[in-house]
């Protein structure tokens, strides 16, 4: 082949062994810059297929990353394709790929191909194309690497923007990997990752203990993972950890190497949040927090998994179910509780995103083969006064939909949105949930945080706005509000109905609902 792309292929294949050698002897990268986590980070991706880095802010993961791995990889291995991405389009366009576009406008040699914003094309030109094997030839088209923003607000077009990406070789990294939803790093790993040429990479700070990166790393060895060395994860996964206290700017308390953490940031950040504090885990140590920052129930939660409430929680039939949901034309989210004696017992869940309405909710809840006591919509759905008291699909109020249906629906006592947060911290303590059939929940209830104050945030002190985020989060964490306020207020009793089969096979010989008797 006579391309000069395919020629700096061919001839910097003898540097797939060596992604240091490559930034030194190709990109002029100072060797008086390098230090040994980044040598270990690059070392992990090129001996690993999975690798997931947990890193302390301040630790040159990004820079290493597409100042390094990307142009190493794009240059070395080829035809290849190379997709970066993060939560957010900044975070791409401004520091993942400002690296790599100084990396290959710096290089000692010419590397190929046109490099744009977020867009390094190396496929050949198109005389070389026309010649080459109809095989071989959509694969040194893909030879590019690109990079695009997978934010949680249009999951469905992020995942899809996630598919496809096949060639000989792909690597994909993804930065700030706990601010990605799940169903995106699924579609990545389940994908793209189907042989031993295709790589993948997720790098952030650890700060979300809910969060499928967290999953990736975790270990049921305490040591390792609560520890500073390389591990394989319970999942697969190769998991090297960065601490703000590897840095030699820390070790030698000076200014080694721009930008990297310093020793006296280090210890004001221990100051502030204490030596094992969650701030310092995440900020300091590169380990994931005990509750996720900034969220209304996340230490509540770690302390219920902590105590083993968050467990196999059966249904007890001898006590009556009682539901409280969180209903909207698209969003509904219910929780079936069972309070027993003096625990409040969480078995089941309820979610539609899809807008199914009233008569696929009542369908399911009936189908159950619970016997009910009371079902709690929002304050909203009151009729006289709820700001959401008429369906969208109907015209008449959510409470008469629901009575038509067979299931009578109240309102719970209005209240402010402080009193119902602080009404949800309460009933924590007597919380028990079914870790099997409540998933949902859990996840929701653990992202339940405040808006983040961009504005005023910085790398070493997020803030946050009194308010909560507008995610998928606030309909399950309502339900739950709603919950705790009828507990606390309207007085609900554990209605112990013993054996009475009476009463049961009354309950389960109803019909199931017609969608059209609502109308």
């Amino acid at each position: 082949m006579t391309d000069y792309t395919e020629q700096i292929g061919e001839s910097l294949v003898c540097y797939r062994e060596d992604p240091i050698g490559f930034a030194v002897d190709l990109l002029g990268f100072p060797e008086k810059y390098i230090w040994f986590k980044m040598v270990e980070l690059c070392e992990s991706i090129r001996d690993h297929q999975l690798v997931c880095i947990r890193a302390g802010h301040n630790v040159s993961k990004t820079f290493s990353l597409g100042r390094i791995v990307v142009p190493w990889f794009k240059c070395c291995f080829q035809p290849s394709t190379v997709v970066t991405t993060a939560p957010g389009e900044n975070q791409v366009k401004n520091q993942m790929w400002r690296e790599v576009r100084a990396s290959k406008t710096g290089a000692l040699i010419p590397l190929g191909g046109k490099i744009h914003t977020v867009h390094w094309d190396m496929k050949p030109k198109q005389s070389t194309l026309d010649k080459l094997d109809p095989i071989d030839r959509p694969n040194w088209e893909k030879n590019f690497a690109i990079g695009f923003a997978t934010s949680p607000d249009a999951c469905a077009e992020h995942c899809t923007k996630m598919a496809g990406w096949h060639n000989e070789w792909v690597l994909v990294v993804v930065d700030e990997g706990c601010g990605m939803l799940d169903q995106i790093l699924t579609t990545a790993e389940e994908g793209l990752i189907n042989d031993e040429q295709c790589k993948m990479v997720i790098s952030g700070n650890p700060t979300d203990p809910e969060s499928l990166m967290a999953k990736y790393c975790f270990s049921s060895d305490p040591e390792k993972q609560n520890g500073s060395e390389a591990y394989v994860s319970d999942m697969g996964w190769y998991v090297i950890t960065i601490a703000a206290t590897d840095t030699p700017n820390y070790k030698e308390r000076r200014r080694v190497i721009p930008g990297l953490a310093s020793y006296d940031w280090v210890h004001r950040i221990i100051k502030k949040y204490g030596a094992d504090g969650d701030g310092t885990r995440y900020r300091v140590k590169g380990l994931f927090p005990l509750f996720k920052e900034g969220t209304y129930y996340g230490q509540k939660l770690s302390m219920a998994r902590k105590d083993g409430r968050i467990t196999e929680v059966p249904w007890d039939d001898r006590y009556k179910v009682h539901t409280f949901s969180d209903t909207g034309d698209r969003w509904t989210f219910t929780i079936f509780m069972q309070k027993i004696e003096n625990k409040l017992c969480i078995i089941d869940e309820y979610y539609d995103n899809e807008g199914q309405g009233l008569p696929a909710w009542a369908n399911y809840v009936k189908g159950k083969p619970y016997v009910y006591g009371d079902h709690y919509g929002g304050p909203d759905i009151d009729p006289d006064q709820g700001s959401n008291a008429k369906s969208f699909h109907t015209g008449k109020t959510l409470i008469a939909v629901a009575s038509r249906l067979g299931i009578d629906l109240k309102a719970v006592i209005k209240h402010s949105f402080k009193d119902g947060i602080a009404a949800g911290l309460l009933v924590w303590q007597r919380i028990w949930i079914d870790k099997t059939h409540c998933d949902t929940l859990l996840k929701g209830m653990a992202g339940y945080g405040k808006k983040k104050n961009t504005g005023t945030s910085t790398s070493e002190m997020v803030e946050y706005h009194d308010q909560p985020a507008k995610t998928y989060h606030r309909h399950i964490a309502d339900a739950w509000r709603h919950m705790a306020m009828a507990i606390e207020w309207m007085n609900i009793e554990d209605e112990y109905i013993g054996d009475n089969e009476k009463l049961k096979q009354h309950f389960h010989d109803e019909a199931p609902v017609d969608p059209m008797e609502c109308i």
